[in-house]
């Protein structure tokens, strides 16, 4: 089972595992990512694009990951209230 989303920005490789994405957040035509941690990581794609690679990157853990609205995908280990 992989447990990495692996996304391309313009100028890196991005390889992330699953459990230390916090959410992510539409910016326009970006996306931010939050990571356990503090981190935060532009991302050069639409929500949806990103919606769509944990879909066919993480079939197995992506109904960890929920869309709330137009601009914001959670992940449900992070929620506790």
């Amino acid at each position: 089972m992989q447990t990495h989303l692996v996304i391309s920005t313009s100028m890196d490789l991005l390889r992330v595992r699953a459990e230390h994405i916090f959410y992510i957040q539409s910016d326009g035509n970006y996306s931010n990512l939050f990571l356990v941690g503090g981190e935060i990581r532009l991302l050069t794609c639409q929500l949806g694009q990103v919606e769509k690679m944990i879909a066919e990157q993480l079939p197995e853990l992506g109904r960890y990951f929920v869309r709330i609205g137009r601009n914001l995908i959670i992940n449900l280990d992070y929620v506790y209230y």
